[in-house]
């Protein structure tokens, strides 16, 4: 018998007692009890409003497991004036939205601290752009996987950061610990912070050059969460982004997925009022963000932008977040 044969069997047998959870959790979401009638009826009302156009983010929203799509379709064009950095085309990465203006770049979502000098700073030097222009950085609520890389553009190129004042507080607080994890609950937030520096506030536009985005408060994913509306070039053309930067899906405690739903509903009038007809998330994954990137790259001058989806179909979009979270909420009920 090998003399390292115990070593590789206690391994296996390691390795097998570690994935038993897994395989638990997997089965125990195979063997979830039936939909009450009561959340039955907002899919079948989020699944009107969706139609076949917002069919994916319904079925991904209301209905499916949540999957990482694994591909990751790299730095990206999407406007005469915004670029998309995908860290990762996963949830747990959002992507980064760059906006070049004439008094340099402004950004949305830096991204995961360990990933700036991997992933981010090449994204831009393959855009073209020149990081040490980086003037303004928007976090849009305040999870590392967002905020991380601004202490790091802050310290080396000396950008201002903006966060809605909760988010401010929020990022500072002692994190409890992962489930399962040897972490003590009064662990220290994830490392680095930025220092506390531009604080935005609903309805008052962040500006640089000739660039705006108007923050809207979105609480519930985090206290601070803002959605984030700004005009966009196409052809010449100006267009209207809207982005619910607050996450996507309702979770947590009762009270915090209707804080979450009372915020979509705030947000849609926001995005009624100025005219919103580009949809886009910081995590892509249900909104149909890779077929875009295809018709885009397909596209032949004169043809649409695929990410210019109407004012109507925005609207239709944040409603059925809206159903969706409505059903989340009596599922928990249950």
């Amino acid at each position: 018998m090998p003399k390292n044969f115990y070593s590789i069997l206690s391994a296996l047998i390691i390795g097998a007692l570690l994935t038993l959870p897994v395989l638990a959790q997997e089965q125990q979401q195979r063997a979830a009890k039936p939909d009450s009638p009561e959340v039955l009826a907002h899919i079948e009302k989020a699944k009107k409003i969706a139609g076949t156009y917002w069919a994916q983010a319904e079925h991904f929203l209301c209905e499916a497991p949540r999957a990482n799509p694994a591909t990751d379709p790299g730095p990206v064009k999407l406007f005469d004036n915004l670029w998309a950095i995908p860290g990762q085309y996963s949830v747990g990465n959002a992507v980064t939205y760059v906006l070049p203006t004439s008094a340099g770049i402004m950004m949305i979502d830096p991204g995961h601290a360990k990933d700036v000098e991997s992933v981010l700073l090449p994204g831009l030097k393959t855009l073209g752009l020149d990081p040490t222009n980086i003037k303004v950085v928007i976090a849009a609520h305040g999870h590392e996987d967002h905020y991380g890389g601004s202490a790091y553009l802050q310290q080396h190129y000396g950008a201002h950061i903006y966060m809605a004042a909760a988010d401010w507080d929020f990022i500072n607080l002692p994190r409890p610990p992962a489930p399962g994890g040897n972490a003590p609950a009064n662990a220290a937030p994830p490392a680095p912070l930025p220092k506390r520096d531009m604080v935005a506030f609903e309805g008052v536009p962040i500006t640089l050059g000739d660039e705006s985005v108007t923050p809207v408060f979105i609480p519930g994913h985090t206290p601070g969460s803002l959605g984030l509306i700004f005009p966009v070039k196409d052809g010449g053309k100006t267009h209207v982004v809207g982005m619910v930067g607050g996450g996507f899906i309702a979770q947590g405690p009762a009270s915090q997925v209707s804080e979450f739903i009372d915020s979509l509903q705030h947000f849609e009038e926001w995005t009624k009022k100025m005219k919103v007809d580009v949809e886009i998330q910081n995590h892509p994954v249900f909104d149909g963000f890779a077929d875009k990137l295809t018709a885009l790259r397909a596209r032949k001058p004169g043809e649409p932008n695929p990410f210019v989806v109407g004012q109507e179909n925005y609207t239709r979009f944040v409603e059925l977040m809206t159903e969706c979270a409505r059903a989340t909420m009596l599922r928990q009920k249950d």
